[in-house]
C-alpha cells in the first residue's frame, strides 16, 4: 500500500516533526522567558531511557497498548521531574550559569546511560522496543507512528499558541524582558520558571519516548549534542519569538539537509558514515552564527505585538 513511499523518507520526516516539537517547547523557554536551555537532549534522552527501561526491564501484567501508555507516562513524568529539579537549581543563575547547568544535566544523562549497564544496556544499547500496535508491514507501522507523532506535535503547537494568549505567557514575556522588574511588581517569577521547566521537559521526554519506539533500539550515541543543536538552530533561524519560528526554521535546516541533501543528491556512499554527520554539525553551527550576526530575530522577525507597539509609539 505504501510502495510509493521510501522508508528513509518516513524516518527523515519523523525526525523533522520530532525536532519541530522540541523547537516549539524550546521556544517557550528561549523565545518567551529568555532561558537558554542547552540541555534539550538531556530531557529528551532521560524520557527516552526511562520509557525504555520501564518497557523492557519491568514484567508488566498487561500488554500493549497499555504497556506503552504506562511506560510513556513514566518517561514523561521522569523528564518533567528532572526539569523541575534543574529549574530549581538554575532559577537564579545568569545566562552563562543556565547554559552550563543545562549542558551539565545533559552530560549527566549521557554518563548514566553509558555506565548503568544493568538498566540501560550501556554502550551495547537496549533493544526489544516495539510499536504498541501491528497493522501490517514495518513500513505501515512506521508511517502510522509518524502520523501519531504529527498529531502530538500538533497538540504541542496548539498549547504553545494558547500560552502566547494567556496571562502566564505574558508573565513569561515580562520575565524575559526584565525579570527584576517583574519580580518587583509582585509577579511569581520563580514559580513560573519551575512550571515552565517542568512542562517543557515533560514534553521533551514524551517525544524521546516516541523516538525510542520508532528506532526500537536505544543507543547512547543518540544522546549527542546534535539534537539540541538542531532544535536551537531551527528555532533561531525561524525566529525565537514567533510561534511558527520552529516550524519554518526546522524545515529549512533539518528538513533540507537530512531529507533533500542526503536523499536526493548524488553523494558518494562513503560520505554517509563520517563526512555527512560532521558536515551537518558544521553547517548548522555556521547557520546559527550567520543568523545571530545578520538577522538575530530570525526569518519571521519579532512578535506581532512588538511590531504593533512600535507602530503605536511611532518607532
Amino acid at each position: 500500500m505504501l510502495d510509493w513511499l521510501d522508508a528513509f523518507l518516513i524516518f527523515g520526516l519523523f525526525e523533522v516533526v520530532m525536532i519541530i516539537g522540541l523547537g516549539l517547547l524550546l521556544h517557550l523557554e528561549l523565545g518567551l522567558a529568555r532561558i537558554a536551555n542547552f540541555g534539550v537532549v538531556g530531557f529528551w534522552g532521560i524520557g527516552m531511557y526511562a520509557f525504555g527501561v520501564a518497557y523492557i526491564q519491568i514484567d508488566w501484567p498487561f500488554g500493549d497498548p497499555w504497556q506503552f501508555l504506562v511506560c510513556a507516562a513514566i518517561g514523561t513524568v521522569v523528564a518533567g521531574l528532572s526539569g523541575l529539579l534543574v529549574g530549581w537549581l538554575i532559577a537564579d543563575l545568569d545566562t552563562d550559569g543556565v547554559l552550563m547547568g543545562t549542558l551539565g544535566f545533559a552530560t549527566i544523562v549521557l554518563i548514566l546511560a553509558t555506565t548503568e549497564d544493568d538498566l540501560t544496556g550501556g554502550a551495547r544499547g537496549l533493544g526489544g522496543l516495539r510499536f504498541p500496535y501491528d497493522i501490517g508491514t514495518v513500513k505501515e507501522n512506521e508511517f502510522l507512528w509518524l502520523v501519531i507523532l504529527s498529531a502530538v506535535v500538533g497538540l504541542i503547537l496548539a498549547f504553545v499558541r494558547l500560552v502566547h494568549r494567556s496571562p502566564y505567557g505574558r508573565l513569561l514575556i515580562a520575565m524575559g524582558s526584565n525579570e527584576a522588574l517583574a519580580r518587583s511588581l509582585g509577579k511569581p517569577t520563580f514559580r513560573a520558571k519551575l512550571l515552565l521547566f517542568g512542562l517543557a521537559s515533560a514534553g521533551m521526554g514524551l517525544l524521546g519516548a516516541m523516538y525510542g519506539v520508532m528506532v526500537r533500539f536505544l543507543e547512547v550515541a543518540n544522546l549527542g549534542v546534535d539534537i539540541t543543536l538542531a532544535a536551537m538552530v531551527g528555532l533561531v533561524l525561524g525566529g525565537t519569538a514567533r510561534v511558527w519560528g520552529a516550524v519554518v526554521g526546522v524545515f529549512l535546516t533539518v528538513g533540507l539537509f537530512d531529507i533533500v541533501i542526503q536523499s536526493y543528491l548524488p553523494l558518494p556512499k562513503e560520505w554517509y558514515t563520517q563526512a555527512i554527520p560532521v558536515l551537518r554539525e558544521a553547517v548548522f553551527g555556521l547557520t546559527l552564527i550567520m543568523v545571530l550576526l545578520f538577522r538575530p530575530l530570525g526569518i519571521l522577525g519579532a512578535m506581532r505585538r512588538d511590531r504593533l507597539m512600535g507602530r503605536i509609539h511611532g518607532r
